[in-house]
């Protein structure tokens, strides 16, 4: 029997492509309980009917949506990662900073289903996939760290795990805060090239 993802993922491209971008539209300007099913399928320009043969419910599209938006920010990190691999610690932080701005900028309805996510409590199965963001960013910047600790760039008895939440907690407060004025067409409020350079200041020099 084909399972219903295996039913969407046969479809032409053109068409997987309308009800991802319905799906992602609705999603990122609807809270989860308030997002319509029937909206989608208006965008989309399919029945229903076709809709909830591809995917039976809305947790199970939702899901589906959040897998691509996640397969999206993984393939933009490695790309970032291996780009950066032979830069000092404060130009490849810089670079991730700067990313994570390009990345928003780029994909603002991807961004903003996630902070919604990250800050909301009404997504369906929050607390795996919150679970597993952390994981990814632990995983992603316990790396990077670990490797300017490698190289004395930071000092080798640093606390790892606390020098990622730091990092990750200060990252994901800029950006949503990017996200936000971006959104709201004041992004001319955050210069660029400064909240890079304040962000990797920090974690390169602290505060003194």
């Amino acid at each position: 029997m084909i399972s219903t993802t295996n039913k969407f993922e046969q479809l032409p491209q053109e068409k997987q492509s309308r009800i991802v971008n319905a799906s992602i539209s609705e999603f990122a300007e609807k809270d989860y309980e308030t997002a319509s099913m029937n909206t989608v399928v208006s965008q989309a320009g399919i029945s229903k009917g076709s809709l909830f043969n591809y995917f039976k419910t809305k947790s199970v599209l939702y899901d589906h949506i959040y897998k691509l938006a996640l397969g999206e920010v993984k393939s933009y990190l490695r790309k970032v990662r291996d780009e950066t691999a032979g830069f000092s610690f404060d130009k490849r932080l810089s670079k991730i900073v700067d990313s994570g701005v390009q990345f928003i900028t780029e994909h603002p309805r991807l961004a903003k289903i996630y902070f919604r996510l990250i800050y909301s409590a009404d997504s369906p199965n929050r607390e795996k996939i919150v679970s597993e963001l952390q994981k990814l960013s632990n995983d992603y910047l316990g790396e990077i760290i670990q490797d300017a600790m490698d190289r004395n760039e930071l000092n080798p008895n640093l606390d790892k795990g606390q020098a990622v939440f730091f990092l990750d907690s200060v990252l994901n407060r800029f950006l949503k805060e990017f996200h936000e004025a971006l959104s709201n067409g004041n992004a001319d409020q955050f210069n660029r090239g400064e909240w890079v350079k304040g962000i990797t200041t920090l974690f390169t020099k602290g505060l003194s």
